[in-house]
């Protein structure tokens, strides 16, 4: 009896640490995220699947499904924020290769080629934000985007038609 008691609370125990399934907390995916996949299948056949699960004025929220690859792409109006929710696969990102899991996250700066590829049976899911990054007009800006997406000073030309202005 002792034994069995030592079992169940051990069992318990160890049922306590294991990874809990992610909470949602966005839009239409605040009521569950099983229930919003249910409601929401890939259709046979189906790769990938995009719901708009919430908005703001300056971003959008989506669940994507992914049951095999996605085609190469990219988005010229916004970045993209990625937390996979469920599963694993292969973001390739330009000529960079990485393996995400649930839990993990990537950021895909825009006008960037990329795309996920799912490595388990089941389809991935992930929670993408897409924002457009905010642009000073020309006339009135002296920063450029620079490599990696972080604005930098413009060369001399820059101060130059600052100057004359």
């Amino acid at each position: 009896m002792r034994g069995r008691a030592i079992a169940v609370v051990l069992a318990l125990g160890l049922a306590a640490c294991a990874p809990r399934p992610p909470r949602v907390a966005v839009g239409a995916l605040a009521a569950g995220l099983d229930e919003f996949v249910a409601a929401h299948p890939l259709a046979g056949g189906q790769e990938i699947r995009a719901d708009e699960v919430g908005r703001t004025p300056s971003a959008s929220y989506h669940l994507v499904q992914v049951r095999g690859s996605e085609s190469p792409h990219r988005h010229l109006a916004h970045d993209l924020t990625v937390l996979v929710l469920r599963g694993q696969g292969t973001l390739t990102l330009g000529e960079v290769r990485r393996a995400l899991a649930a839990g993990d996250a990537a950021v895909i700066l825009r006008g960037a080629v990329h795309w996920f590829a799912n490595g388990g049976r089941a389809p991935a899911l992930a929670l993408v934000l897409r924002s457009r990054r905010a642009r000073a007009p020309p006339s009135r800006s002296c920063v450029a985007p620079a490599p990696g997406g972080v604005n930098a000073p413009r060369p001399a030309p820059c101060r130059a038609r600052r100057a004359a202005a």
